[in-house]
């Protein structure tokens, strides 16, 4: 079934909020940054978070300099609700990453978590020993999330 025109607005209103949602995961807060990332003019890329019709060849620059796979564009006009992103990984319309933990608070949380585990796996070591492991457990872990990316926010 072809697309209606409501429809067409429908998927371009997603895909603009979809490339919102990934210029501010980018933590860029600058639409020009936004715009000079991808090649095109901050004119092109208002327009695009606006949901307003753009060429073809704005879409493939979009693609390129936000980390979508080549085709993500066409596949939500064409009413997909994600984008695939370079790494494989999927931004969902509407998804949204809460960062209102302060990393202080995650790292006891995971210092916590680890604590618990440990003296569950080997209750026969000493509790200076096991706060020693949870707590080089959770620097860890906070190390790997930060450079995935994933606590870009919370540093």
């Amino acid at each position: 079934m072809v697309p209606t025109s409501d429809d067409l607005a429908s998927h371009r209103q997603r895909l603009g909020a979809l490339a919102t949602q990934r210029r501010i995961q980018l933590g860029i807060t600058n639409k020009v940054v936004a715009a000079e990332r991808c090649g095109f003019t901050v004119t092109t890329y208002t327009k695009i978070e606006r949901g307003e019709r753009v060429s073809a060849t704005s879409y493939a620059k979009l693609e390129a300099g936000f980390g979508m796979r080549a085709g993500s564009c066409d596949a939500v006009l064409a009413g997909a609700d994600s984008i695939t992103l370079t790494d494989g990984t999927e931004l969902v319309a509407g998804a949204q990453i809460d960062r209102s933990t302060e990393a202080a608070e995650l790292s006891e949380e995971l210092r916590r978590g680890n604590m618990d585990l440990v003296t569950m796996v080997s209750p026969h070591i000493s509790g200076g020993e096991a706060q020693e492991i949870s707590r080089r457990a959770a620097e860890y872990a906070l190390e790997v999330l930060r450079r995935r990316g994933v606590l870009r926010g919370l540093d």
